[in-house]
């Protein structure tokens, strides 16, 4: 689907929508770009002219993609971006208006005479990606160093027979380059909201083919949703949007199917009044679901993909971890393989297996290349603790290990709670036992956390049962919920068939 049926028509509503908010996030990780509020963004554009008052150079590092930088219209035209401090530069991505050049070269240098510089990159006879009137150049594995980069363009397009000067809306600058063989979601199971036919799914914005995308029926507060299959933590991500992209919207992350099916979302990156076809951040995000909640555009919404990259892992192999209850507490153990400038453990518990707190830290080896074990006693755990490990470097950096779960003896067991058949083409029962008499609710809830079906009916104490009838319900994994008393049941994973 194409969200822009008309193309002046379109543009006039994405004015009149545009606001003041910022359309990026706060962790930003665009080198270039100058907006206040994010850290260690002090980029500046010089450039070596502007068609006038209000298309200047820093339209083009603002954040902002419907601003833009328009040349005086002569070939030979140049502009210097000053990264505030020598950085890393490996990837640039440009957003040409339709004057864009033909022939340019992208150049690297430590300071601002470029009496010495590197060539990152010669273009000629350029053919952009167009993304409805914005035309894309990417590119990626520079390998370069550098605090100023700079554009010299040589020959311009034609456009209807006029040559005009060239003009960029945005210029960005990566200290790294996506890798298909690093992103988390790759190939991963997936579902949405709703899909505008049966062409256009949500499995295709994690095949790794831009070409293909998802695209759903118009409406707002859309969503897309990938299982990782387990808990990661993630250190960016990444959405490139068809020409149907969302002016607002969120990433969410959610650890596990209970998380889902109560829709228990944490949102770690959120863009209002957005006009960008690519949406990059870098984020500390920990969960298996992870979603992109589309919540106003105009039209539906369209995603070629969307990509999850893992937290550089830390030089530490934890090669055990495990926690068993000791009378009123818990032993915790782990053994590493190797460290590297390893500082500390710190210790964390939760009740429920997605937010945790610190209850104790223990001091780590700092460099070894032979087993070391470890252990740590929690004296006040709950009657059900998760546990996990937040491992830290000597410079500051973070990961977690894998989550243990413990029941110390006493506590109450959770209800059982069986579905059958499962799975399921029309018919299923379901059976449970009740705590107490009184109504009981069951529900029925889609991986995007949304309830499809639902119902209450009086229980009896003990063992109780319920037929139910799902014949309506599309093919795909749902989360069956029941309560009893106001109590909640184990959840149970429901696979819907044809």
């Amino acid at each position: 689907m194409k969200a822009h049926l008309h193309y002046c028509l379109g543009w006039l509503l994405l004015c009149l929508l545009a606001v003041n908010a910022p359309a990026y996030a706060q962790n930003d990780v665009n080198l270039a770009l100058s907006k206040p509020g994010v850290s260690g963004n002090t980029a500046t554009v010089t450039p070596s002219s502007a068609e006038n008052s209000t298309l200047l150079g820093p339209n083009m590092n603002d954040g902002d993609h419907a601003t833009r930088w328009a040349s005086q219209r002569s070939d030979n035209q140049s502009v210097v971006v000053n990264l505030g401090s020598v950085q890393t530069i490996d990837r640039i991505r440009i957003s040409w208006e339709q004057a864009y050049a033909i022939d340019f070269e992208l150049q690297i240098a430590r300071d601002a005479t470029f009496n010495t510089y590197t060539t990152a990159k010669v273009v000629t006879n350029n053919q952009p990606s167009n993304f409805n009137g914005q035309f894309l150049n990417e590119f990626g594995n520079l390998g370069g160093t550098g605090q100023y980069i700079r554009l010299v363009a040589t020959k311009r397009r034609s456009i209807g027979g006029q040559f005009y000067g060239y003009s960029i809306y945005e210029f960005e600058v990566f200290s790294f380059t996506n890798s298909s063989t690093k992103n988390l979601a790759l190939g991963q199971p997936a579902s949405a909201s709703n899909s505008e036919s049966n062409t256009l799914l949500p499995v295709n914005a994690f095949d790794g083919d831009i070409e293909t995308r998802w695209s759903t029926r118009n409406g707002e507060f859309q969503s897309l949703v990938v299982d990782l299959g387990i808990k990661y933590s993630v250190s960016g991500a990444y959405v490139n949007w068809e020409n149907a992209y969302a002016y607002d919207f969120e990433l969410q992350t959610a650890g596990d199917e209970t998380d889902v099916a109560a829709d228990r979302w944490t949102t770690f990156a959120s863009y209002s009044s957005n006009q960008a076809y690519f949406n990059e951040v870098a984020v500390t995000a920990y969960g298996r679901f992870f979603r992109v909640l589309a919540k106003r555009g105009y039209g539906g919404f369209s995603i070629r993909e969307f990509a999850l990259f893992a937290a550089n892992p830390l030089p530490v192999t934890l090669a055990s971890f495990g926690a068993a209850a000791r009378g009123t507490g818990v032993a915790l153990n782990w053994t590493t393989a190797n460290e590297q400038n390893s500082a500390s453990f710190e210790v964390q518990r939760g009740t429920d297996g997605v937010q945790f707190k610190s209850v104790g830290q223990v001091a780590a080896a700092g460099n070894s290349q032979s087993l070391k074990a470890y252990q740590y006693f929690d004296a006040a755990p709950t009657a059900l603790s998760y546990y996990r490990l937040k491992q830290v470097d000597l410079d500051g950096r973070t990961t977690y290990g894998p989550v243990a779960a413990v029941r110390l003896a006493g506590a109450a067991p959770a209800q059982p709670l069986t579905i059958y058949p499962n799975p399921v083409a029309d018919q299923a029962t379901i059976q449970w036992e009740a705590p107490l008499a009184g109504p009981s609710r069951w529900s029925l809830t889609s991986a995007t956390g949304q309830v499809v079906r639902q119902g209450v009916f009086e229980a009896q104490q003990g063992s109780n049962s319920q037929f139910i009838d799902l014949r309506t319900c599309a093919a795909g994994s749902y989360v069956l919920s029941v309560e009893a008393a106001g109590q909640p049941l184990q959840r149970k994973l429901v696979q819907k068939v044809q």
